[in-house]
């Protein structure tokens, strides 16, 4: 139907647009509300029951008996609650099993989801598995109270610990094995008596250990597994006490300790296998004082003229029953240093003369203790050269010295300083006596063993040169 005029027309259009809006404002408004109750309206899904089997005719499929082995169980009460709150177009497994279950019947999981794959739900901490660690760390730390104290105490605590026991407790974690190592913890150690593997004692040497006493103990090679190459100067020690007495250690075992000591202050060498090279390497030690040879094999001139040349500061050198030859006899009387205030050279047999004792003394004196013992070749004459030349003399033996009468060492009298005379095996009871009458100010046959150099005398069994070497002993 054409509208009647123009006027007319416009109008009827005007209307009908309006009507549309306002259709649609109602319509917008409606969705509107309906979005938000559904918000605040958890939907289920259901069956009717009436309509069940017309809905299985229609899907051309027939309804599973209860007993039937292909019907799933009965969802759990997780699975209905994942069921109404997520609808059939996004499920979500949320049951986990294992290939381990004993049980044959399916998972838990919705009846339309074929061959489930077991997943752990995603969320923050399995997103970055690093901070549950760290958060578990942090638990723990606040539980123990050695986290709270600081590294100087917990070093004053290890310092009660005996050396064993802080290997074991270098394995508790990272910050007390670096606190069980330091080296104010392994200043001094003692391995006496000790059988030590391959590589041991380069680990030992390695954590700082500046008192080391090693006296009978078994050394086995290689005593340093990890040799730097590149870097010789990584494996210098700091070792300053070394007692090496009557050890068990091979020449190859020596120089390659031995090579690796340069700020060594005394040493003890004795009843070891020496050769010139070893010899070299103690002569690279420039402040070494105190130096036990005796009963060592293998010392020769070379050796000996390397350590007077170059230990310069050697106060005290013991070189008895060395076995020498008459060319080693001659290199220590006229190659030792001029310092040198103590020595032993017993046990040179007949290879000591008068003129070699003469050559001593001139070479050192101020030599304070010396002991000539078992040289059988001496005579009067060399008492009295080293009562005319060593003025500050406070100790001499002549022990098994046959060929000089009693009588002769009288002459020792007018030395002040002399405290102490031996002459073990040189005369009677009754000579000794008399020989004791006229020097009353001096003790004769007091020591029985020189101690010149010697790391320990005695019955103190727990020190080197002084040193203590073992742990405190708590009471």
């Amino acid at each position: 139907m054409k509208p009647k005029n123009k006027k007319e027309s416009t109008f009827s259009g005007t209307d009908e647009s309006h009507n549309s809006r306002n259709a649609t404002n109602r319509k917008r408004k409606s969705l509107s509300e309906l979005d938000s109750s559904l918000q605040n309206t958890k939907l289920t899904w259901d069956m009717d029951p009436k309509r069940k089997s017309q809905i299985y005719e229609d899907c051309g499929i027939n309804e599973l008996e209860e007993n039937s082995r292909d019907a799933f169980p009965e969802p759990t009460p997780k699975i209905l609650m994942a069921i109404s709150s997520n609808p059939p177009g996004a499920p979500k497994a949320t049951a986990r099993y294992t290939e381990s279950d004993d049980s044959n019947e399916a998972p838990n999981v919705h009846p339309w989801i074929k061959n489930p794959t077991p997943h752990r739900p995603l969320n923050e901490e399995n997103e970055n598995p690093l901070k549950k660690r760290r958060k578990v760390c942090e638990d723990r730390g606040r539980n123990e109270l050695f986290v709270k104290l600081s590294d100087e105490i917990i070093l004053n605590i290890f310092t009660w610990l005996p050396k064993c026991m802080l290997v074991k407790c270098a394995r508790v974690c990272r910050r007390w094995k670096g606190l069980c190592f330091d080296e104010s913890l392994w200043k001094r150690l003692d391995m006496a008596s000790k059988v030590l593997k391959p590589g041991v004692l380069g680990r030992i040497l390695n954590r700082g250990v500046r008192v080391l006493r090693l006296a009978k103990a078994e050394v086995n090679s290689p005593l340093f597994i990890n040799k730097p190459v590149d870097f010789p100067d990584l494996g210098v020690t700091k070792v300053q006490y070394l007692d090496l007495s009557m050890t068990v250690v091979s020449e190859a075992g020596l120089e390659e300790l031995l090579g690796r000591c340069k700020s060594l202050r005394k040493l003890s060498l004795e009843h070891c296998a020496l050769n010139d090279k070893i010899c070299g390497y103690i002569s690279e030690n420039k402040l070494l004082e105190v130096l036990n040879l005796s009963m060592c094999q293998g010392i020769t001139e070379d050796g000996l003229k390397a350590i007077g040349r170059q230990c310069q500061r050697l106060e005290a050198l013991n070189i008895a029953w060395i076995q020498p030859s008459k060319e080693v006899v001659d290199t220590v009387v006229t190659s030792l240093t001029r310092g040198l205030l103590k020595l032993n050279f017993s046990g040179c047999r007949e290879l000591l003369s008068d003129e070699n004792v003469l050559q001593l003394v001139t070479t050192c004196p101020h030599l304070r203790e010396l002991d000539l013992s078992d040289s059988t070749f001496l005579s009067p004459a060399a008492v009295e050269c080293v009562a005319d030349n060593l003025r500050g003399l406070e100790y001499v033996a002549f022990s098994r010295c046959y060929q000089i009468p009693p009588n002769t060492f009288v002459c020792l009298n007018h030395l002040v300083t002399l405290l102490a005379l031996d002459v073990f095996g040189m005369m009677k009871e009754s000579s000794l006596e008399n020989l004791r009458e006229s020097m009353s100010q001096i003790e004769i046959n007091k020591y029985h063993f020189s101690s010149i150099a010697r790391p320990t005398t005695g019955i103190r069994r727990t020190s080197v040169w002084g040193l203590r070497v073992r742990d405190q002993v708590v009471a």
